[in-house]
Order: structure tokens, then C-alpha cells, then sequence
């Protein structure tokens, strides 16, 4: 049963950002064009946030009734759920970028999704360890940086010349070569906390 009420939340939540979206037949010839296009997503915006939210509320009272596992804050979930949020807008961004990518609106905010996501990734690998062995450096790793910063990096080449703007996630393969430094929650050289450093887990 929890697997089936996890998976209808997740259905649910997933299928609301359908209604974001340009009409297909679209004619844009400038950014600003874009621009105004997508300001008039922001009522079915709001409304998809809020949904969203409202589903993440109800679900998680949902497992606070169940009778088992980890004992998750509250602060957590809730970051996990900004996190799911972003998740999903992912659809609506790589569209938009893959129809509009030589406009700088849409790279900005396929760019800004990608960053967010990066950064909630690491702001959840940190708070994921007891206090005491906390850093951001070891939560971060070696690829997280390098990935917000070609994130960062297309937004930029973005505001001169966005035909490019989405090569400079190519440079995320720098992570792959030999010379890169390698480390992940331990920092360099270091390994992942044992389980008593994870701030979810309870004794």
C-alpha cells in the first residue's frame, strides 16, 4: 500500500506540469517575444506550485502514520520536496531550450534549473551528516562544482550570444579525465560517512 500511495503522489505531481507549456504553432522571432510568452505562463505557474505543495503536504502526513523507518526531519522533507519540484520542471525546461535555444529566455531558465538542482543536491548531501562531520566541500564532490559552474557559464554566453550558450555543458566531461580531482563526502581522498554520521539516521 505505501508503494501504490508513493506512486500515485508521484504520478500526480509529475502530470501537473503538463499544463506548462508554450502552444506548439508558436511564432517567436526575438527574445522578447519569449519573454513575453512566458510571463503568461504564470497563472498556470502558480497554480502548479501550489498544487505541487499541497500534494507534498499531504503526502508527507501520509508517512508520518507509517509505522516504520528512518526518522526524517521535517526541514528535510521539505527540502527534498523543493528538490522533487525542480525535478520536474525539467520537462519544461529542456523543451523549451530545445525549440527556443537560440533565445536567451529560454537558456536562462533551463540554466537557472539545472544550477538549483545542483545546489539543492549539494545542500541535501550536507545536511544527510551528523553535524559534526559536515562539509561542504566533501558534499559538494569533485563534479557538483564544476556542474553549477557550466550551468552558470551558459547563462552567461547566453546574454551575448545564446546559439552557444549550451556548449559549456560540454565542459562537465572535465570531470571524467584523469587529472580531476577525485573525493566525495570524505573530501579528497576521503569515503562516504558510515552510517552513525547521517543526520537521518536514529539510533
Amino acid at each position: 500500500m505505501d508503494a501504490l500511495s508513493d506512486g500515485v503522489f508521484a504520478f500526480a505531481m509529475t502530470l501537473l506540469v503538463l499544463d506548462i507549456r508554450l502552444p506548439d504553432d508558436l511564432d517567436i522571432s526575438s527574445a522578447a517575444g519569449l519573454w513575453s510568452h512566458l510571463l503568461s505562463l504564470r497563472h498556470q505557474t502558480l497554480t502548479y506550485v501550489i498544487s505541487f505543495f499541497v500534494l507534498g503536504a499531504l503526502w508527507r502526513g501520509g508517512i508520518e502514520l507509517r509505522p516504520t523507518g528512518d526518522a526524517v526531519g521535517g526541514g528535510v522533507v521539505r527540502l527534498v520536496l523543493l528538490f522533487l519540484f525542480f525535478v520536474t520542471m525539467v520537462p519544461f525546461s529542456s523543451g523549451l531550450v530545445g525549440r527556443y535555444g537560440n533565445f536567451a529566455p529560454a537558456v536562462l531558465v533551463y540554466a537557472a534549473n539545472m544550477a538549483t538542482l545542483g545546489a539543492l543536491t549539494i545542500t541535501m548531501r550536507y545536511l544527510d551528516v551528523m553535524p559534526g562531520h559536515r562539509s561542504f566541500a566533501a558534499a559538494a564532490g569533485p563534479k557538483l562544482p564544476l556542474f553549477i559552474a557550466t550551468a552558470a557559464l551558459a547563462a552567461l554566453i547566453a546574454l551575448v550570444e545564446p546559439r552557444y550558450a549550451m556548449s559549456a555543458f560540454f565542459l562537465n566531461a572535465l570531470s571524467r579525465l584523469p587529472g580531476w580531482p577525485r573525493g566525495g563526502f570524505g573530501g579528497a581522498g576521503g569515503s562516504p560517512p558510515e552510517d552513525g554520521a547521517r543526520a537521518t539516521k536514529q539510533p
